[in-house]
């Protein structure tokens, strides 16, 4: 198994092939631009890939979501490789415990001297049923040539991923928005002013457990910010930070649950029983769309 190159080495095999490279030389490059409508780490669980040049794997590779190695949109370069080598990728995505894949799905291309494209590839939902000719593979649900002609391909730029398809960012799923409800397990909608229980940590203070619905910003990636407020006693709690995954839970909405969030840090528990509290969350994904919400609850006495 082979080990990705950090980014810092690949930027030196590209500048060191555009610095002097023959026309015979390894001087193009093949970045296969990786997505997926599905939700990682709830609808499948890891991939595995083999990448062929010229017909000899170069690379093979097994990407876990539970190790904290896949995350997607994702880059996957091929290359440095020389003018008008085939390159082709495999890859499979697999649910946890099982040994036959969700999915899978190939593609190909040739390298472009001087050249560095970028080479999508989609994990689709709508393929998982699909079985095509093994001259073929799946693509939003039809089979299809896996060979893409290098002048059909854009120049790679890393800014792709921002405008990247998402399990839960969409074209329509509008201006990003959080509601905040509880839940360990699954979400459940809080009035405003609904008492809710804490329960004992498993290393002390006391939590409770909130749940968020979200819409409008990316599966994975986005970071969390909790905040909390006794506006009786005048007290702020410490603000809790995560980054975190969603899930979808139906059409253009995705959740979270078991956010735990702990109250009495700072306070003696029984100071807080009983009390409002005032929640205030804030969710940004890596493209920096952001969205808060508030919401006032009772501690249970």
């Amino acid at each position: 198994m082979s080990v990705r190159p950090t980014p810092e080495t690949l930027l030196a095999l590209l500048l060191l092939c555009s610095a002097g490279c023959g026309s015979d030389a390894a001087d193009a490059l093949v970045v296969v631009g990786l997505t997926t409508d599905m939700a990682v780490g709830f609808e499948f669980h890891h991939i595995e890939t083999i990448t062929k040049v010229d017909g000899v794997v170069t690379r093979t590779e097994r990407l876990s979501y539970r190790k904290g190695e896949l995350s997607l949109p994702a880059e996957l370069p091929v290359g440095p490789a020389r003018d008008g080598a085939e390159v082709e990728l495999s890859i499979a995505a697999f649910r946890e415990g099982e040994d036959s894949p969700l999915v899978t799905r190939r593609a190909a291309t040739r390298a472009a001297g001087g050249r560095s494209v970028l080479l999508p590839v989609s994990l689709d939902e709508a393929c998982c049923a699909t079985t095509c000719a093994a001259s073929a593979t799946c693509a939003a649900g039809a089979c299809v040539d896996p060979f893409i002609a290098p002048s059909a391909l854009a120049d790679h730029d890393p800014l792709w991923i921002a405008s990247a398809s998402d399990a839960c960012k969409t074209p329509s799923s509008g201006d990003p928005a959080v509601e905040i409800g509880q839940g360990q397990s699954a979400f459940a909608s809080l009035e405003d002013g609904e008492v809710v229980p804490i329960e004992a940590g498993p290393q002390g203070g006391h939590h409770v457990w909130l749940a968020l619905r979200v819409t409008g910003l990316r599966q994975m990636g986005s970071r969390l910010t909790v905040e909390g407020y006794f506006p009786e006693l005048e007290f702020e709690l410490l603000p809790f930070t995560a980054q975190v995954t969603l899930h979808r839970a139906g059409e253009e909405v995705c959740e979270i649950d078991g956010v735990r969030f702990q109250v009495d840090r700072g306070l003696p528990v029984e100071a807080v029983r009983g009390q409002a509290l005032d929640v205030e969350i804030t969710l940004e994904d890596p493209n920096g769309d952001v969205a808060t919400a508030t919401q006032r609850v009772v501690i249970a006495p």
